[in-house]
């Protein structure tokens, strides 16, 4: 092998050794700016539906106010520039329905008030430079609190209850600046509270605006 292709070799080797050396760093710095834990808050709109046609006494709805504030708070931790996890507190106010007996006529009003909290996977699905798509899948552990007003006391009755159901929401973000973004997103509560016998279940979604700040 002649001098002058060896050398040529070997510096082609040096060249192919940095190349890589600076895809490392690289990936690196992109892998150190992608990941870590951020910190989110919205307020938006809850809306919670209410079911009540499998009820034994055909109770049916005569009235309702179903939109109420509310907020999400919470924080997690992004693995990549693709996929992260979170944990958040989740109030959708407290919503009342007007309900009525069919079979005696009784009325009363019912208070429903769910709050619980959020673990999910969130997707990041970068759109340009300043703008992601977001979609989060997960659980919501709730908790519900029912307060049934009425003047007839087979009617009334107050409770609690704990339940586990799935989630699921999609969203996006737009920067700010370095490290503060602006956050929209709606998320689906289905079945959020379910009775063994199907007869209060409630529905609910929020929509919400926020900020997410990066560390």
């Amino acid at each position: 092998m002649s001098p002058t292709i060896f050398n040529q070799r070997k510096s082609g080797m040096k060249a192919i050794q940095s190349i890589v050396a600076a895809l490392i760093l690289a990936a690196g710095a992109a892998h150190a700016q992608d990941s870590g834990f951020y910190l989110r808050g919205a307020i938006g709109q809850a809306h919670t539906t209410l079911d009540t046609s499998n009820t034994v006494h055909a109770t049916y709805i005569t009235g309702e106010s179903v939109n109420k504030p509310g907020l999400e708070i919470g924080g997690g931790y992004r693995f990549n520039r693709h996929v992260g996890a979170e944990l958040s507190y989740v109030d959708f106010g407290k919503p009342h329905y007007d309900l009525t007996r069919r079979t005696t006529g009784e009325t009363s009003v019912l208070y429903v008030k769910n709050r619980g909290l959020v673990t999910a996977v969130r997707g990041f699905y970068p759109v340009g430079e300043n703008f992601t798509l977001t979609g989060r899948i997960g659980a919501i552990f709730v908790r519900t609190s029912l307060d049934r007003q009425s003047v007839h006391p087979d009617s009334a009755y107050t409770g609690r209850d704990k339940q586990t159901h799935a989630t699921f929401g999609i969203g996006g973000m737009y920067k700010l600046i370095d490290r503060l973004s602006l956050v929209a997103d709606i998320n689906w509560y289905p079945k959020i509270t379910k009775t063994n016998d199907n007869a209060t279940d409630t529905n609910a979604r929020m929509a919400s605006v926020g900020l997410q700040y990066d560390f």
